[in-house]
């Protein structure tokens, strides 16, 4: 099922992919990679690898990316080939009847020439005196009562109001619950930028200029930066 001038990208897990995907699909899922994120210098690096990501993948005009619904792997995905400046679409459903092929992609290696979307990305020290700064996690996480493994402790950035993903599937009247008008930005963050990566592009869907804070509560606490409580 060929789109015309898309590079279709498959987030779905390997087995997944493997059983049968979209003809020329990739696969590839980015919801992983935690890459420190301080400086302009980190972001450039991490935005030209990406570029070249693309570049090898033949990408040319946009990109289509698939997955089982609005998952936190398809989102982040998403997200970082959009900071690095790709035309990004999300395909969460009407795709798998088509998912038959078992054959690698082919592509011819492309140079695209894009524009980094940095307004969609948070710093840590941009999150840190950021005005409005939603923490998607659960109110467990939120309130420091649990942690992942990975983390020295629980906690929160200091500021944060805590917005549960599960409310951002219910996009009907969204806004208003969060006190959020088109145009206003606000901040995301949560333990990895996965879950975060969902919210910031249903806020984006309804006019909100969403942020990601894409190193989230992982970075902020190995960067040893203050936490509530």
């Amino acid at each position: 099922m060929p789109i015309p001038d898309a590079l279709l990208i498959d987030t779905r897990p390997q087995e997944a992919y493997a059983q049968g995907h979209l003809e020329g699909a990739w696969p590839l899922d980015l919801s992983g990679p935690r890459p420190r994120l301080r400086t302009e210098e980190e972001v450039g690096a991490l935005v030209e690898a990406l570029q070249d990501l693309l570049g090898r993948m033949g990408y040319r005009r946009r990109a289509v990316l698939y997955d089982e619904g609005l998952t936190s792997r398809l989102a982040r995905t998403a997200f970082l080939l959009g900071l690095a400046g790709a035309e990004v679409e999300l395909w969460t459903e009407g795709w798998e009847e088509e998912a038959t092929s078992t054959l690698p992609p082919r592509a011819e290696p492309t140079r695209p020439v894009l524009t980094p979307r940095r307004d969609w990305l948070l710093t840590a020290d941009e999150a840190a005196v950021h005005p409005r700064l939603l923490d998607v996690r659960s109110p467990a996480e939120y309130e420091g009562r649990v942690h992942p493994p990975c983390c020295p402790r629980g906690g929160r950035i200091p500021g944060a109001k805590n917005a549960p993903l599960e409310v951002f599937f219910e996009p009907q009247g969204l806004l208003e619950r969060l006190g959020l008008e088109p145009g206003e930005e606000v901040g995301v963050y949560c333990h990895s930028g996965a879950r975060s990566a969902v919210a910031f592009f249903v806020l984006r869907s309804l006019g909100v200029r969403a942020r990601n804070y894409l190193g989230s509560m992982h970075e902020w606490l190995q960067e040893g930066l203050p936490v509530l409580p």
